[in-house]
Parts: structure tokens; sequence; C-alpha cells
């Protein structure tokens, strides 16, 4: 079982847009075949970060997800202020 945690900081402003935009692909991601979990978080102290935790079967589950998000054509470049932070992690227990 794998595990990302996205970092996405949006344009100033533009948080709680970006924050419901992930909160609609989330919905459609958590179909995905080997997903196991997607859960958006606006952060507390700063309104323009948002983190999304996500949690997949194998490497495989993930590229299917990556190729489904190419088609779905997210575009989230308006929003964004640079490329998101991913960090990939091992479920240990």
């Amino acid at each position: 079982m794998l595990a990302i945690v996205a970092k996405l900081k949006a344009q100033p402003g533009k948080g709680s847009e970006l924050a419901q935009a992930m909160v609609g692909i989330a919905e459609k991601v958590r179909t995905e075949p080997g997903n196991h979990a997607y859960q958006v978080h606006q952060s507390s102290e700063d309104s323009d970060l948002v983190m999304i935790y996500e949690q997949y079967t194998d490497k495989d589950a993930l590229g299917a997800h990556r190729e489904n998000m190419k088609s779905m054509g997210v575009d989230l470049s308006a929003l964004l202020a640079g490329r998101p932070e991913l960090e990939y992690f091992d479920l240990k227990g």
C-alpha cells in the first residue's frame, strides 16, 4: 500500500477555490480501482495551502490514477502558485 501527501499552494486568496476544485476531483478519484483514500484538507493557518492525502493499493493503481487525471483534463494552473510538492510513503502498519 502506498500513500502520497501532496501540498498545493494556491494563488493568493484562491485557497478556498482550489480546495473546492479538489473536492470535486476527489469524488471521481475515490471511484478508481485501487484507490483507498483521497482526502482534501485546507490549512487552518494558511488558507492558501491545500493538502491532499492519497492512498493506493500499489504502483499500478497510482499509475492508473495519473492517467485518469490526464484524461479528466484537470487544469488548475489558474489557481496554483507553483508545482505541487509530493511526498511518497509506504504503509507500515
